[in-house]
């Protein structure tokens, strides 16, 4: 394909996109990025660091006091009076929480949750079975840190913990004491009122933040941020303080899974890093960026985009069928974009030429096959008309009933394959009027000698069709029913018979069926016929075909009805365009 002159000289579009990236662009810019990154890596880190170290250095006496509940109830349970459950419990438990006033009472309980012996009195309660430290005691066996709640004895907010309570070696209760949340939070260091401004509180194992909670301005900490504080991390979030404005928060787990320590800092003592001058390490280098960005966004759509969105709209009318379309404009385009306008009018050009092929060798093959039906349908009815000259030299009246049936066989054939022949598409065929044609010469010639049937023909199927591979079964299945119909349900002549064929459709499981059925109002079905199916097997064989199923129903002197289904979800819905008639 050759260029129009005074093209050949223009830059190509890969050419004028590294130029201007090569302009926009300095590798100084990485390296500070890598810097830059690095450097945010480091101060998070030691902001980190920072954070664990002044959250347990402000929570260390309360965490000693916490830790060492556990020995200090260890202790307790080896009193005799206290191991032993003695008279002198009671008294033991009550001189060690006048001793102990970080606590509000000690208290020992059976394994139902019953009070055994008591410093001071434990309220109206009597039973703590069903209290999570004492399940949680019960269950783990080992020593537990519950939630802040308000104790029983005292009234006034306590931590509790509980201790597993042995006997002889033997698990006999728990002994519970309840930690004080004021000693708590006297024991705790704030400095607020220094240059770092910190404050540390105590979080129980619920969420719920038990001191400091009016200086944090913080009354819970969600689950999920205490479950990360149990992995070992230090989470780090922002709160508003009304009174001293976005402030940095930081829990860490203090007791594993029982106890956590929150840090709360103003932003700017634990965010210094953040005020860096990163001037001269990034901000120049990424404005730098942003410019080359801005270049390529406009250099693209220029040089890019539009062409491609022109060369879009041309692509679609020629999907259309308009081969005829130059793309013109693409002229004045780079030198890649025209040579892909070029391929597309070549491409273009060849698809017309292949379509018109495609298009003479289909009207060739349904001629073809035209010929085919043709042929068959002559050749079928050559046969009928030879079975009619048979049945005028036969007289045995079973022998013409049954030349009469193959003949009826025969013509739904035949039906078949002029409906096929006379289409415009020879793939499908229109249910309704095939039908509605096969049923009357059925029924012309089915009565014969058993006297006057009245056929009543009933349709809902409007435009629905079928393939080749469908009609022949389904006439066949009609075909039949009605033949046994005229053979057997009306053996006196009546004025009154009545044979209905209705058609149907329906949805079942998100699928288009269709429903044929077959009805007479003659002698119906002897329970013996109905026990051995009587002509069960030819309609069994025909639903197979169809991928569907069919019923056969009937009651003596209440007629017989037979009953075909089978699905059109292998259809193409497409094909119904142009369907025959």
């Amino acid at each position: 394909m050759a260029e129009p002159e005074g093209s050949r000289f223009q830059p190509g579009l890969r050419a004028r996109l590294l130029v201007l990236v090569a302009l926009a662009l300095s590798p100084i810019f990485v390296l500070a990025a890598i810097q830059a990154w690095v450097d945010g890596r480091n101060q998070q880190e030691i902001l980190e660091r920072e954070l664990a170290a002044s959250a347990r250095l402000l929570a260390h006496d309360q965490e000693v006091l916490i830790r060492g509940t556990e020995e200090l109830m260890i202790t307790i349970s080896s009193i005799p009076e206290v191991a032993n459950l003695g008279a002198g419990c009671s008294n033991a438990l009550a001189r060690v929480t006048q001793r102990n006033r970080a606590y509000t009472n000690f208290a020992v309980f059976d394994l139902n949750g019953e009070v055994l012996c008591s410093g001071s009195p434990t309220g109206q309660q009597t039973s703590f079975s069903d209290a999570d430290w004492f399940r949680d005691a019960v269950s783990e066996q080992d020593f537990v840190i519950s939630r802040f709640r308000i104790g029983p004895s005292t009234g006034e907010p306590v931590l509790a913990t509980a201790l597993p309570f042995y006997r002889n070696g033997e698990l006999a209760g728990v002994m519970a004491t309840g930690i004080r949340v004021s000693v708590i939070e006297q024991l705790g260091i704030r400095r607020d009122d220094n240059e770092q401004g910190l404050i540390a509180g105590i979080v129980d194992r619920g969420g719920a933040v038990i001191t400091e909670r009016i200086q944090l301005h913080v009354d819970s900490i969600e689950p999920d941020l205490l479950m990360r504080a149990d992995a070992g991390e230090i989470v780090i979030f922002e709160r508003e303080n009304p009174e001293t404005g976005m402030r940095i928060l930081a829990v860490a787990s203090l007791i594993e899974g029982d106890v956590y320590v929150l840090l709360s800092a103003p932003r700017p003592s634990l965010l210094s890093w953040a005020l860096l001058d990163v001037s001269s390490n990034f901000i120049l280098p990424l404005l730098m960026w942003l410019l080359a960005l801005v270049a390529i966004w406009i250099s693209t759509d220029h040089l890019i985009l539009r062409w491609l969105s022109y060369l879009g709209r041309i692509a679609r009318l020629y999907g259309l069928g308009r081969y005829e379309i130059v793309p013109v404009r693409a002229e004045r385009a780079p030198r890649e974009i025209r040579d892909l306008a070029h391929s597309f009018q070549w491409m273009a050009s060849r698809i017309a030429e292949r379509d018109e092929e495609l298009n003479d060798a289909l009207e060739y093959k349904q001629t073809l096959i035209r010929e085919v039906h043709h042929r068959v349908k002559n050749n079928l009815q050559i046969v009928t008309s030879l079975l009619n000259l048979q049945l005028g030299n036969v007289a045995d009246q079973g022998a013409v009933i049954a030349l009469r049936e193959a003949q009826a066989r025969i013509n739904a054939l035949a039906m078949v394959h002029r409906n096929l022949y006379e289409a415009e598409d020879l793939r499908f065929i229109r249910i309704e009027p095939f039908l509605s044609e096969l049923c009357r010469l059925t029924h012309e010639a089915g009565p014969g000698p058993n006297g006057m049937v009245r056929l009543e023909f009933t349709s809902t199927l409007k435009d629905r069709v079928i393939s080749t591979d469908e009609a022949v079964p389904l006439s066949m299945f009609i075909t039949e029913a009605m033949t046994n119909a005229y053979k057997h349900a009306f053996p006196n002549g009546n004025a009154d018979n009545v044979l209905t064929v209705i058609l149907n459709e329906f949805e079942r499981g998100g699928d288009v069926w269709i429903e044929t059925t077959v009805t007479d109002n003659g002698i119906g079905l002897t329970e013996t016929e109905r026990r051995q199916g009587v002509g069960s097997s030819l309609f069994e064989a025909f639903a197979i075909q169809l991928e569907g199923e069919f019923e056969v129903d009937g009651k003596p002197d209440a007629g017989v009805r037979i009953t075909i289904r089978f699905p059109l979800d292998h259809i193409n819905p497409g094909a119904e365009e142009s369907p025959a008639t």
